[in-house]
């Protein structure tokens, strides 16, 4: 079987971006399901900065593979892990020239496999709010969406209970390929 890609935008205000390709899987009723193998190439730009490492590394030496859901409706974008569940809250995703593109809004809700979930960036998200890189309604809404996300979290709330964990076993079952290639667009 072969599968489409997509890329996905994360917007980081005030001129941050990041890139990275994903493997469209399925579309479901909790929203669409992309994959991104070990070793798919994630790109940041800030200004005229440009790096690179894999998608999931962090301070790895290598990425991890990562499932992804863009939900049909939501200010938010999960990601599976082997380490947790990692939740974006965010203007809502948008599909714009192949590209799931989204605005981050600092707040980042976390689940752990011992059964933790933390909220992450707080004091970014205040000071985005503070010098206006975060709208009033959008904050209103950030907030709103985080606190629903930590209780499906807590909770154990599908897509956050098995599915999204299902549809990582899949992706991996697939044995698909890393994503090497990115292709380079203007970031204005």
């Amino acid at each position: 079987m072969t599968y489409k890609t997509v890329v996905i935008r994360k917007i980081k205000r005030p001129e941050g971006i990041h890139r990275w390709p994903a493997y469209i899987i399925s579309n479901d009723r909790h929203g669409l399901w992309l994959y991104s193998p070990k070793g798919t190439i994630f790109r940041g730009q800030s200004g005229s900065n440009i790096g690179e490492c894999e998608v999931g590394q962090g301070n790895r030496e290598e990425g991890l593979p990562v499932m992804h859901l863009i939900p049909k409706t939501a200010w938010w974008i999960a990601a599976w892990c082997s380490e947790h569940i990692s939740v974006d809250i965010c203007t809502p995703p948008t599909l714009i020239d192949g590209e799931w593109c989204y605005t981050d809004l600092e707040l980042d809700p976390l689940a752990f496999p011992d059964g933790r979930v933390e909220i992450e960036d707080e004091e970014e998200f205040v000071a985005a709010c503070d010098v206006g890189l975060i709208s009033h309604d959008e904050a209103i809404k950030a907030r709103a969406a985080s606190t629903e996300v930590e209780r499906c979290l807590r909770h154990r709330t599908e897509p956050f209970g098995r599915v999204g964990w299902d549809k990582l076993d899949e992706a991996l079952s697939f044995s698909l390929p890393p994503i090497r290639v990115l292709r380079h667009v203007s970031m204005a």
